[in-house]
């Protein structure tokens, strides 16, 4: 008989098993890990973060139908996940960038509730990320309320400006839900530090005033949804494409809008976040054609060359084509590169 294998034997006593470890189900895993993660809790006021809400009807399920929401994508809770991971990382390296920018800053407070008696009399209420402050003459002064916001990379970029908000439906709440911090604690700027998650030392920072009459609308409807949850009639319906398709409570409000024709609902930021970066950087594209046919006009080929900070560099290609008419072939092939990231 032959002796047994003790390798072999290792190898089936810490695999349990001798079938192959890539039919691990990683995704229902995933799901699974991700699905006890969801806490769902009745909410019985109208919340900062979601007032400014264009959908009344959706402000009110989300205190009288709370335990009816569509749960979450498995994406959608990855996403919350990742947001929860990187908080503390993301506070720490905004601590050291406050520690090194000129003039110095720092975020104080960390989930602190709303305490307004003009909030709290709309049954608003909120938790604010924390206030900016800046140090001018050895002293530090509060600038504003500020919250901090997580991007992927292709959305981050086309955030610029106050107006880019616009762009998503998720970063237009933004603008009222820093406005009632600001309102409810008595300060007049709004800051949003945006985070890019693709490289967490990419932040830039959106700033903009307490715009009252906009808060004071934000106000009134507070008003609308508390009236129709005394006298229990749901409000209109949005009926907008944008924003039905992805409400979790699509189910039992059966918004009636319709794409038309063979149109879906692409519900992606990262493509919309492309889509809309091409469209700025298209009115670059004849510029940049231009200057590469005068770069082309004053390159020598084979010449290798720096020039200021960059360096041309060029590569014979020769060969044979295998296919008809067939014959010898050769070009240059230029690589131009900073000299700082030449490798």
């Amino acid at each position: 008989m032959k002796p047994a294998d003790p390798g072999r034997q290792l190898e089936r006593d810490y695999m349990g098993t001798e079938k192959n470890v890539s039919n691990v189900d990683i995704a229902a895993a995933t799901k699974k890990f991700l699905a006890a993660t969801r806490k769902t809790y009745p909410c019985h006021v109208n919340r900062i973060s979601q007032l400014d809400d264009p959908c009344e009807r959706r402000l009110y399920y989300h205190r009288t139908a709370w335990n009816l929401a569509a749960p979450p994508s498995p994406y959608l809770m990855g996403i919350f996940q990742t947001g929860s991971i990187l908080e503390p990382a993301i506070r720490r390296i905004i601590s050291e960038l406050g520690e090194s920018a000129d003039p110095p800053f720092r975020i104080i407070g960390s989930e602190i509730s709303t305490r307004d008696k003009l909030l709290e009399e709309h049954q608003i209420s909120g938790r604010i990320d924390g206030f900016l402050q800046i140090k001018r003459n050895g002293r530090w002064m509060t600038d504003g309320v500020i919250d901090i916001k997580t991007a992927s990379g292709n959305v981050f970029n086309t955030l610029t400006s106050y107006e880019s908000l616009m762009r998503y439906p998720h970063t237009r709440s933004y603008r009222g839900q820093l406005m009632l911090y600001a309102l409810a604690h008595n300060v007049e700027r709004c800051h949003i530090l945006f985070v890019n998650k693709n490289n967490l030392f990419e932040v830039r920072l959106i700033s903009f005033d307490l715009d009252m009459e906009y808060a004071e609308q934000l106000l009134k409807k507070a008003k609308r949804v508390n009236a129709a949850i005394v006298g229990k009639i749901e409000p209109p319906k949005l009926n907008d494409p944008e924003y039905c398709q992805r409400c979790p409570y699509a189910a039992i409000c059966c918004p009636e809008y319709t794409t038309g024709g063979d149109f879906t609902v692409e519900d992606n930021d990262d493509l919309a976040g492309v889509l809309d970066r091409l469209e700025e950087l298209s009115d670059l594209a004849g510029e940049i054609a231009e200057l590469e046919k005068v770069r082309e006009s004053l390159l020598v080929k084979g010449r290798n060359t720096l020039c200021g900070r960059w360096l041309i560099q060029w590569k014979r290609v020769a060969g044979t084509r295998k296919p008809s008419p067939g014959g010898p072939f050769e070009y240059w092939k230029k690589r131009i590169t900073p000299v700082e990231s030449n490798k």
